[in-house]
């Protein structure tokens, strides 16, 4: 049965259409559910928000696939030639989201309807999650603890790739705590700033590990703040900084802060101040009320190339024409948290990951519609080459 090109666009249209920030994912949740159960599967919305459509055909592999529903805001739509809410445009679909990602969520859910009435053994489980923009992998982890997946499709953009790693995301908080004093007698205290700034200088010599195929690790600072603030009169106290670190497999939280207390305790040594280093943590409450509060590290992982699953899911794309190449994401997604589970996991999905979070995002119809094919032909291979 090939896919309703045109059912699968307009159903991309709609889920553009319907604002789904962070935590503000209801609309577009109640959109899916319905598409879900008008495609034949039985949904289920867990305490976090989660959406999960499943075709159950008894005792047999399972096999996840997930989408996130939120997507980051729109600041100036001015700056758009498009409209952010959705617009198709020739042979593409433009809006925020288009990629990133309510794209791969409807191809994925076309794409596991193929197989309805396939003489599969097993449970396909398509999962619409909440958050991810916030936190990378813990509410799939919430959708993984219900059904036990034996394999995971991340359905990210990867240009129709087969994405075999990533990855992993820490977020460090660096904390210089002084002594305050009037600034007309700075010698009196203990400028926390400026012992930020010795301690920033020294991070940014730290050597950070590389990978034979995802590449080097990273460490950025991307925001720093004082107090007080203004600081009229004030030497300041306190400063702390956050760090983007990019991870890499087999690197767990203490390989991340241990080179980073080092660098902070040595650098602070004889200044009077003192200095801490840990793991920020995200709190935030999602669409159904869940107060959520998780450590902003997410694991990087990688498959490599010759493990059968892998293999599996590059013929089930060669069955349905695609000439799939292997690679890599450049950023975080949802697989750190079932990767972190034990669970086999990959990625594959419609789109150009370079178009993320930019203006005039937009996905190609026929690529919708060929990453439907090919999370059929995936699935297929894994629950036993039917598709």
């Amino acid at each position: 049965m090939p896919v309703d090109r045109d059912a699968l666009r307009d159903f991309t249209l709609r889920l553009i259409a319907e604002s789904s920030l962070s935590g503000q994912e209801s609309g577009v949740a109640g959109l899916v559910q319905q598409e879900m159960r008008r495609l034949g599967m039985a949904t289920y919305v867990d305490d976090w928000g989660n959406v999960t459509g499943v075709l159950d055909a008894g005792p047999g592999p399972v096999i996840l696939l997930d989408s996130h529903m939120d997507t980051v805001g729109v600041t100036d739509p001015s700056q758009w030639r498009r409209a952010p809410s959705g617009e198709q445009v020739g042979d593409r679909i433009y809006g925020r989201g288009a990629m990133d990602m309510k794209g791969p969520l409807a191809a994925s859910l076309y794409g596991a309807a193929l197989l309805r009435d396939s003489p599969f053994r097993g449970t396909i489980a398509v999962s619409a999650s909440v958050c991810e923009e916030l936190v990378e992998g813990p509410a799939l982890v919430s959708v993984a603890e219900r059904y036990h997946p034996d394999l995971v499709l991340i359905c990210e953009a990867t240009g129709l790739r087969l994405n075999v790693g990533q990855r992993g995301r820490a977020e460090v908080s660096v904390e210089v705590f002084g002594t305050p004093t009037h600034s007309s007698k700075p010698e009196l205290g203990i400028n926390a700033v400026e012992r930020m700034t010795d301690v920033i200088q020294a991070l940014r010599q730290i050597n950070i590990p590389e990978h034979p195929v995802l590449g080097r690790g990273v460490l950025v600072l991307t925001d720093i703040i004082s107090r007080p603030y203004p600081g009229l009169s004030v030497v300041p106290d306190y400063c702390t900084a956050t760090f983007d670190r990019r991870t890499l497999p087999g690197e767990d939280e203490e390989d991340v802060l241990q080179p980073l207390r080092d660098t902070v305790e040595k650098v602070l040594a004889g200044t009077g101040a003192r200095g801490t280093v840990g793991i920020a943590k995200d709190e935030f409450t999602t669409y159904t009320g869940h107060a959520v509060s998780a450590p902003n590290f997410a694991p990087a992982w990688y498959a490599g190339t010759e493990a059968s699953f892998v293999q599996l899911a590059l013929h089930g794309l060669r069955r349905t024409g695609l000439k799939p190449q292997t690679s890599h994401y450049s950023f975080c997604t949802n697989g750190s948290g079932t990767a972190a589970l034990g669970i086999p996991t990959l990625g594959f999905g419609p789109g150009d990951e370079l178009l993320a979070h930019r203006i005039d995002e937009y996905v190609e119809i026929a690529e919708l519609v060929q990453a439907a094919e090919g999370y059929a032909g995936i699935i297929g291979e894994w629950l036993g080459g039917r598709s």
